[in-house]
């Protein structure tokens, strides 16, 4: 049973320890808008998942609906939207370049994780202010902190992270979708959408990890980065 009271304790470790920058970020998605009404408010702006995530790894805490989260494909991969006739075809990736055919696009939207369910909201916050149980969390960082990270996720438990991306809808499907379905961390290095238009930088690494492990995770971190000397 994962205690928000302690949020705010795991983040300072987490920051510390890997000597973030930016902040995790605490992502929830609501089935139901009323229940983010209780502990968030509404973004005014239009904005993108990935964007999203960005802003509030530096202290914004805020939801977005389907009328806020402004990238269409991560809106359908996220399960705010159903997924689009020409998304599923591969139509899209082929018109946009992204693949070489449209077979080719649809092989890889068919690999692309996407939520089996819907959902009216999605809530982010930097984990020290989350007032309620995030799904994932998310960080945002160079190789050497997510390589720390990756070490402290094998030192308790032994296990590897198997990571899966393709160069599209990183975070939301890589990121945010795969590992709240799976349970398992996943890595990525981002999407044209987050490094064109949310800031992710070109020497910035995802990775995204399921609440369910963040004790283990965070004592693993005391573990393997003692203070400095």
């Amino acid at each position: 049973m994962i205690n928000i009271e302690k949020l705010p304790e795991y983040s300072q470790n987490i920051k510390e320890k890997l000597n973030l920058e930016t902040s995790p970020v605490a992502v929830k998605l609501f089935q139901k808008e009323e229940n983010a009404k209780k502990v968030l408010k509404k973004t005014e702006e239009k904005t993108m998942h990935c964007k999203s995530i960005i802003e509030a790894g530096h202290g914004k805490s805020f939801y977005g609906t389907k009328n806020e989260i402004g990238c269409k494909f991560g809106a359908m991969d996220l399960g705010l939207t159903p997924m689009s006739e020409e998304l599923i075809t591969g139509n899209n990736f082929n018109n946009m370049n992204v693949t070489a055919s449209v077979s080719s696009g649809k092989h890889l939207i068919d690999q692309v994780p996407q939520m089996p369910t819907k959902i009216e909201a999605i809530g982010y916050a930097p984990l020290e202010d989350a007032k309620y149980r995030p799904d994932v969390i998310i960080i945002v960082g160079q190789p050497r902190q997510i390589f720390d990270l990756i070490r402290a996720n094998t030192y308790l438990l032994g296990d590897m992270i198997h990571s899966d991306f393709g160069g599209t809808q990183s975070f939301c499907g890589d990121i945010s979708v795969k590992t709240y379905l799976t349970k398992k961390p996943n890595i990525s290095f981002g999407c044209m959408g987050s490094h064109m238009a949310a800031g992710f930088k070109p020497d910035n690494v995802v990775i995204g990890f399921p609440i369910e492990i963040i004790d283990t995770l965070v004592e693993s971190l005391i573990v393997t980065q003692p203070p400095k000397q």
